[in-house]
């Protein structure tokens, strides 16, 4: 039994290195590739001329995530025009290619494929909304089919529409939500900063939750939020050079969104003296407290600065 389990094992082997077959070649450098980014320095040099020599006749271009089974092709006519919108609409818009990925110039032997050097590109576009001012960077990847004669006759491209959702809706006046002067979590936030003043540590800690998260300007862009027992510590040893001599509220707003988490901003003047040497400082404080439905701080975003306190 052993010795037919093996054979049939080798079998299977052999039959799967037998199913592999060579169906063209695939080249890092190429003429084609030359043609893509000779189509992109002529896109973002708005050289339509040399982007309408570079674009077959017969040129036909697919979106990859159209759902439409019966859409038609983009004409040439219709590309040039997409791109000029795209540079009458958009400012400083650019097509690069991707900068974690390059492109792959394609020869394929079978013949349904083979009349044209496909290109794969990764690529990014980028620009400003002229009326919105909302800043895009959007991935996509791009096929392409470049003819001997050094143009492109085909085009599908996939790219995420979620980039765009922000500029769509800017188009238009929309709301989000209701502004309170006064609410419950206002009176949390204010018990809770006004602790610290007395130095009642205990009653500023039980606005939060025990899993509350602690971030702002103290903390690298890319860092994880400090937990509850970090942040203790961290303000532990800022307490140990500083003393508060009060947090006054010049404002303080509860926001009630409709599209994320709510929460309290305030400003806060807070006085300190540095135990050192006795100096003074004012300083600004920006707080934002979100919060869960109970009415606890989940979260605390303090931005100041630091630099104040040298």
């Amino acid at each position: 039994m052993k010795i037919k389990l093996t054979l049939l094992t080798l079998a299977l082997c052999t039959g799967l290195f037998a199913q592999k077959k060579k169906n063209g070649t695939i080249y890092i450098e190429h003429p084609a590739i030359d043609v893509v980014n000779q189509m992109y320095e002529a896109v973002n040099t708005k050289d339509s001329l040399k982007l309408a020599s570079l674009i077959a006749d017969d040129f036909k271009g697919y979106s990859g995530d159209e759902m439409n089974k019966d859409a038609e092709a983009t004409t040439k006519e219709e590309f040039l025009q997409n791109v000029s919108a795209w540079q009458t609409y958009n400012r400083y818009f650019t097509i690069n290619q991707s900068d974690n990925g390059y492109p792959d110039a394609v020869e394929y032997k079978d013949e349904t494929f083979s009349s044209v050097t496909w290109v794969y590109a990764w690529e990014k576009m980028t620009g400003i909304g002229g009326t919105t001012g909302v800043k895009f960077n959007q991935p996509r990847h791009v096929q392409y089919g470049v003819t001997d004669k050094n143009q492109i006759v085909f085009a599908r491209i996939y790219q995420n529409q979620m980039p765009f959702t922000e500029s769509w809706r800017s188009q238009r006046e929309l709301k989000d939500g209701q502004i309170y002067s006064h609410h419950p979590n206002i009176n949390t936030v204010r018990k809770a900063l006004h602790a610290i003043e007395f130095n009642d540590m205990d009653a500023y800690y039980e606005a939060f939750t025990d899993t509350a998260q602690f971030d702002g300007l103290f903390n690298d862009w890319d860092n994880d939020p400090l937990n509850k027992e970090d942040f203790k510590a961290l303000q532990m040893d800022f307490l140990a050079s500083y003393t508060v001599n009060s947090f006054d509220c010049a404002w303080i707003k509860y926001y009630e969104f409709d599209s994320q988490r709510d929460y309290v901003q305030s400003w806060w003047r807070v006085s300190l003296t540095r135990k050192s040497d006795k100096k003074v400082t004012i300083i600004p404080v920006l707080f934002n407290h979100g919060f869960n439905d109970e009415g606890k701080i989940v979260r605390q975003n303090e931005l100041w600065n630091q630099a104040k306190l040298d």
